[in-house]
């Protein structure tokens, strides 16, 4: 299921596979299975031990485990913490009402009075709302989103040829993407802990934005540019005076979680580069007796 679809199969709208998992719940049969409607309230009753419909107590007790929805994932499997491609797409292009995902399966099994199962886990649903099901939080791609974007970026600096910051007026100026040793570039790998759970934060470069200070501006590019006489990216400056130059990027990027695969992260950030003045002069050619 993708888009607001994934997001209602467990909060707004449960959708179960028809069998016994199913029928603890009624609901109407259709075509595809059981459907039942029940609502973010209704889970919120399901964590506090109530009927899911009535808010009664209960008289079973549930246990609740959630996995991410990949092909191996299950309830104390090895697997059970590694993200796959196919649940980041499955809540992809989901609003945040809607539920960002990752997509996860929720499982339930019922203890007897000392607590121990009766039974195996059963699917019950799907949910692109991984930190509103019971159980223990699944990492959900929103604190990912906010842990990316509290990433310490580094800021490109621009290399300026000719040398020392001075050209001269109708010559090619170039400009060339320096990097600082402060921050994150692109590449390089910035590990937080999000729920206990190690998450590799990779950024990569979505474009340059060269900012020229006389009011023209060249990118987005994915272009670092260079240095003379082979650099593609050049300017040329039609007054003299100083200009502030500087070089923006928008910054995309990877994550892993737990030592997984690495997957794209559905987010951008554009982050302003240091300033460097640039004096633009005049060159004035007269003829002298020798």
């Amino acid at each position: 299921m993708r888009g607001g679809k994934a997001a209602t199969a467990c909060i707004a709208l449960l959708v179960f596979s028809a069998g016994p998992a199913a029928a603890d719940y009624g609901g109407e049969v259709a075509q595809e299975g059981v459907q039942t409607s029940v609502t973010n309230a209704g889970l919120d009753r399901a964590k506090h031990g109530l009927d899911i419909w009535t808010g009664a107590a209960d008289k079973r007790t549930f246990a609740y485990a959630s996995v991410y929805a990949c092909p191996y994932n299950n309830p104390g499997g090895s697997a059970k913490d590694v993200l796959c491609a196919g649940a980041i797409q499955g809540c992809a292009g989901n609003t945040p009402e809607q539920g960002q995902g990752p997509l996860v399966r929720l499982y339930r099994r019922e203890l007897d009075a000392s607590g121990n199962p009766m039974g195996g886990w059963m699917d019950i649903c799907t949910s692109c709302f991984p930190d509103l099901v019971p159980g223990k939080p699944v990492l959900g791609l929103g604190q990912i989103l906010a842990a990316f974007h509290n990433t310490p970026w580094a800021k490109p600096t621009a290399h300026i040829q000719p040398k020392g910051n001075v050209t001269l007026v109708t010559l090619a100026t170039y400009f060339e993407v320096n990097w600082p040793t402060a921050g994150f570039q692109p590449g390089e790998i910035d590990t937080v802990t999000l729920l206990g759970t190690p998450v590799r934060i990779r950024p990569t470069v979505q474009g340059y934005t060269y900012v020229f200070g006389d009011g023209t501006n060249f990118g987005p590019t994915p272009s670092a540019g260079g240095a003379y006489p082979d650099g593609d990216i050049t300017h040329v400056y039609a007054k003299a005076g100083i200009y502030t130059t500087h070089i923006d990027i928008t910054y995309g990027g990877e994550f892993s979680i737990a030592g997984g695969a690495w997957l794209p992260i559905p987010d951008s950030v554009t982050v302003a580069g240091s300033l460097q003045p640039l004096t633009v002069k005049t060159a004035n050619a007269r003829l002298v007796t020798g």
